[in-house]
């Protein structure tokens, strides 16, 4: 099952059944109990009743025909009354209500084993049980001790035909189930509709990114809950990322087509001669091969630039120290500085960030006076999904760079100072590495009194913070 909502559908359904059948099993388990109270509590009045109508006369117990409960002198009326004289297995049958006068012997049989067992449980003068049989009974006995009598030990008890109740515990069970029945397909139709409502914005999301594979639209809606933004910028830069490179290996091609354009012509027109000139075709070779390697650069550096999105977090605290350390054995008279704040990361290969920091300090340490000062800045985004902004600045005290020569430094083999060893193709290195890793190089005066370079870096964020128990 591939669909989110029919997973989650079929789980919830699942829970609010087993939460609903078990609610509706203990409410019929209460119910059930509540009526079997009341059976207790129903006979009990009327074993009092009998009891008071009841009279000692020469030894034994006498009942007055005028009986507050009429349906025990009715026939069939599913009450029947007992009382039973003596105890410890020695019952004498007192008196029986008509009701059971005019029962089935097998029904009087089974209510006087009833009697029999309950008196025999001495420990209890109050016995409310089922009793089986020829019928199913509510039964009720209470043994009491009764001055005058020639056997003291009376047991009244008082049998109610379970039908009724049964009855009433079969159709509450019918109704709970029907209500029941209801209340979960009526709560199933409603977290069905609660779920498409919720999952709506994934299926237009799902839409849109449809759209954009037919080349209907160019990104996704900004417009989207809260917890699906930062799903909808990051898969926007990527789209963005992705057009900026086809875009950049078309420009490429076009470049490449246009600049063979002029060479082909001076070949084409110079074989078609009679006595070509060998040396002006061997030129244009020549000049057509460094547009080819030229624009085989380009690509390469393209290629670059989408393999940087997938580097892995590298922190520049512990670069920056690294070479600290490096710096300070190569330059043991030097002074080093390093105003750190907190740690931040670039998504960058390591040795890239070492070869662009490197260069950059270590120029700073050849064209000092003794002194580097390293420092660390970064400012948050303006939400949770934008990038970082993070700046390393790279100061000497040495003679600084001359405003109008900034740009010169940048391009390969341009050395301002011949005093040091050198190719002069280090600060271009770095800014090649830049470009590919969407970061910038800046000049400014420093404190010291030197230069300052600034290597500026957008895809960056502060490090994250482990927590140990």
């Amino acid at each position: 099952m591939n669909s989110i909502q029919r997973r989650l559908a079929l789980v919830c359904i699942v829970v609010l059944l087993s939460l609903l059948s078990l609610t509706g099993l203990i409410l019929e388990r209460t119910y059930r109990n509540s009526v079997v109270a009341g059976v207790q509590q129903e006979l009990q009045p009327v074993i009092y009743a009998l009891m008071g109508v009841a009279q000692e006369r020469q030894g034994s117990l006498q009942f007055s025909n005028n009986l507050s409960q009429p349906r025990l002198q009715q026939p069939d009326s599913g009450l029947y009354a007992l009382v039973t004289l003596g105890s410890q297995g020695r019952d004498e049958e007192g008196w029986r209500s008509p009701s059971l006068d005019m029962a089935d012997p097998a029904l009087a049989e089974q209510i006087g084993r009833f009697a029999l067992q309950a008196n025999t449980e001495l420990a209890q003068r109050l016995v409310f049980a089922s009793s089986t049989g020829a019928a199913n009974l509510y039964c009720l006995s209470n043994r009491v001790d009764w001055d005058g009598l020639l056997e003291p030990t009376v047991a009244f008890v008082l049998c109610a035909d379970q039908a009724p109740y049964r009855q009433s515990m079969t159709q509450f069970r019918y109704e709970l189930i029907a209500g029941f029945g209801a209340l979960a397909l009526s709560l199933s139709l409603m977290l069905l509709i609660v779920l498409r409502w919720g999952l709506r914005p994934l299926r237009h999301i799902r839409q849109q990114l449809l759209q954009l594979e037919q080349g209907d639209r160019q990104s996704l809606d900004a417009v989207q809950p809260q917890e699906l933004t930062p799903l909808v910028e990051s898969l926007n830069q990527y789209i963005a990322h992705q057009s900026a490179l086809r875009n950049r290996h078309r420009q490429s091609l076009d470049d490449l087509s246009h600049s063979l354009k002029t060479p082909l012509s001076v070949l084409r027109l110079g074989v078609a001669e009679t006595h070509p000139d060998l040396a002006l075709l061997q030129e244009q070779v020549a000049r057509m091969q460094n547009i080819v390697d030229h624009q085989l650069s380009r690509v390469a550096r393209i290629a670059q630039a989408e393999a940087a999105s997938e580097q892995p977090w590298v922190s520049i605290d512990g670069v920056i120290r690294q070479l600290l350390r490096a710096l300070a054995v190569a330059y043991p008279s030097h002074q080093f500085d390093y105003l750190a704040g907190i740690d931040w990361q670039l998504r960058i290969h390591e040795d890239d960030l070492l070869d662009m920091l490197g260069n950059v300090m270590e120029n700073a340490c050849k064209y000092g006076n003794g002194q580097l000062q390293v420092s660390l800045r970064g400012g948050v985004g303006q939400s949770e999904a934008s990038k970082a902004a993070v700046q390393i600045g790279i100061e000497d005290n040495g003679p600084g760079i001359a405003s109008d020569l900034m740009e010169a430094v940048l391009r390969r083999g341009v050395r301002l100072d011949s005093r040091e060893a050198g190719q002069g193709i280090g600060l271009a290195m770095v800014s090649e590495l830049l470009e590919i890793y969407d970061g910038d190089m800046s000049f400014a005066a420093s404190s010291l009194g030197g230069a300052k370079v600034i290597l500026g870096f957008q895809q960056a964020r502060p490090t994250p913070v482990s927590v140990t128990n």
